[in-house]
């Protein structure tokens, strides 16, 4: 037990950063993965925190990228609404 604690408490090395960035561009999977590191019970406490404050992120990326596109809609429905044409 106490060395499956070292093991998720040891730093990540540069390789395993690298390969990690790496597989981060690869849509679809970078989700994937993201949500494995996550919640994977015996993962690296650091990959582990880094998955998790990446998925944050995420979700307010989506959440204002929302924003902007349903207040731009509603921008130009009003705008070329029918009732605002005066011919």
């Amino acid at each position: 037990m106490n060395t499956n604690n070292d093991k998720k408490s040891q730093v990540v090395s540069t390789g395993d950063w690298l390969v990690t960035k790496i597989l981060m561009q690869i849509p679809i999977l970078n989700i994937i993965l993201l949500l494995v590191w996550s919640f994977q019970k015996d993962q690296n406490y650091n990959k582990s925190n880094w998955a998790k404050a990446t998925l944050i992120i995420y979700i307010i990326r989506i959440v204002f990228i929302i924003i902007i596109i349903t207040t731009f809609l509603s921008f130009f429905i009003a705008l070329f609404n029918a009732d605002n044409y005066y011919i």
